[in-house]
């Protein structure tokens, strides 16, 4: 009876010594996975940030475009402001016609009515060089309505790298998340695996540095998938916004609308220096 007690203890301390042996090799495969996990975790953070930089660079380019055009549209617009005060006022033109007419009818005198008629034209004559013509004013109406259209998508087009600049930003948050699960689980199998000797305590740290694995995967698979999707999203924003407003510039129409304007100056200056 002593002798087959002795037995079933040996027995049940090599089976525990055979368990206790298998133990070490899980761990240290554990902290294998961890580490390329972590890896892993360390690349997407670095790769999210560079996004993010690249990004940022882009939506300043947009934002500066967005201010100059708009700088731009406010400079046209007061001189559009000067030009409209610089205009006569039709129903005082209209008064002052009227009542000129009614003062010439009531003239009898042809030298009288001469002298009326050329001080008349003499006025017109001077109001002629400080009056904006008809033609300057349209050109200069279009000029500010094309600016307008073009400062409305440039703020479009900035306001698009709002949604990527926060993915990008949560992208490499969410990722560092992953990565310290991965290093503080190696951290705990690391342990274990020291005092793998300790059967029950290695288990338990080993327990835990696989729970955070799990965490460190599942924040990590999440974060890829549903962050790569939105991304997408943003990208395809950002790019339809972009070509909204090239679509909407018109440097190359402005450049020839200038040309002509000059050319249009020029042939004035000739008329005048050949009249004088």
């Amino acid at each position: 009876m002593p002798r087959e007690i002795h037995e079933k203890i040996e027995h049940a301390g090599h089976a525990g010594h055979e368990g206790g042996s298998k133990l070490p090799q899980a761990i240290g495969i554990t902290v294998a996975i961890l580490g390329v996990l972590m890896a892993l975790c360390a690349a997407q953070v670095g790769a999210a940030r560079t996004e993010l930089i690249a990004t940022m660079i882009e939506e300043n380019g947009a934002r500066v475009r967005y201010l100059t055009v708009s700088a731009k549209y406010r400079a046209l617009l007061a001189q559009l402001q000067h030009l409209h005060a610089s205009m006569p006022d039709p129903v005082q033109m209209a008064k002052k016609d009227g009542e000129l007419k009614t003062l010439s009818a009531q003239v009898k005198n042809p030298d009288t009515m001469l002298g009326i008629q050329a001080a008349g034209l003499h006025a017109e004559k001077i109001l002629n060089t400080v009056t904006p013509t008809e033609t300057d004013v349209v050109r200069f109406l279009g000029l500010v309505d094309r600016i307008r259209e073009e400062a409305d998508a440039a703020k479009e087009w900035s306001e698009s790298f709002q949604d990527a600049v926060q993915l990008h930003a949560n992208t490499a948050g969410r990722f560092e998340i992953a990565q310290l699960a991965a290093e503080i689980g190696i951290v705990i199998a690391s342990v274990g695996l020291l005092l793998s000797r300790k059967v029950g305590f290695a288990r338990t740290l080993w327990s835990i540095a696989l729970v955070l694995g799990i965490i460190s995967l599942s924040v990590a698979g999440w974060t890829k998938m549903n962050n790569t999707r939105l991304l997408h999203t943003a990208e395809e924003k950002m790019h339809s916004s972009e070509h909204g407003y090239k679509s909407k510039n018109r440097d190359e129409e402005d450049v020839g609308e200038d040309k002509k304007l000059e050319e249009d100056i020029r042939r004035d200056i000739k008329k005048l220096t050949a009249g004088s």
